[in-house]
């Protein structure tokens, strides 16, 4: 059995593609807060995998898939890569906003930054490991805008969806040496 580490909860498109992985294989998919940590620490897992999506972007500034694949070239061989397309995702609003910040995914930037330009506005942008981890923040702390996987909202929330979006992904298998 090979053990695949990837971007946790349960609520992730990561844990979504990982049980998905083709093959015959059996997977032990064990979940962690952020990609950051996985490979801040890939010593630790030597012999394991991780599964990482091809749209991986990191919370430090210019470090995303591609720096990955050039940094980490001889600890991270590509054993596979698949498609599996990820959840469909909102831009949502809360007006009873007591932030007037956004709290997102790293990954999410450039569709925030987009809609942020579109209607003319500024404000600071908050990271979070995953999507799921950004909504969970952005109800505790009342921030005003996230872009989350529609499927983690609650039924009968107060948040508006603003836009709706449906990419495509492609998602790598790595053996970690």
């Amino acid at each position: 059995m090979r053990v695949v580490n990837t971007l946790g909860p349960k609520a992730t498109d990561s844990y979504a593609a990982a049980l998905n992985i083709p093959g015959e294989e059996e997977n032990e998919i064990v979940l962690h807060d952020n990609f950051d940590d996985i490979i801040a620490n890939l010593e630790q897992y030597q012999g394991e995998y991780l599964l990482i999506p091809a749209a991986y972007q990191s919370k430090q500034k210019d470090f995303g898939w591609r720096e990955l694949s050039y940094e980490y070239w001889d600890r991270l061989v590509i054993e596979q890569v698949f498609h599996h397309a990820l959840k469909p995702m909102v831009l949502i609003s809360n007006f009873d906003f007591h932030q007037n910040k956004a709290i997102i995914h790293p990954a999410t930037t450039n569709l925030l930054n987009h809609y942020l330009k579109e209607q003319q506005l500024t404000m600071p942008i908050h990271y979070a490991g995953s999507k799921a981890s950004a909504y969970e923040r952005f109800v505790a702390n009342k921030y005003r805008f996230t872009i989350v996987s529609e499927d983690v909202m609650e039924e009968n929330n107060p948040y508006q969806i603003i836009k709706r979006y449906l990419p495509e992904m492609v998602w790598c298998l790595y053996f970690i040496k």
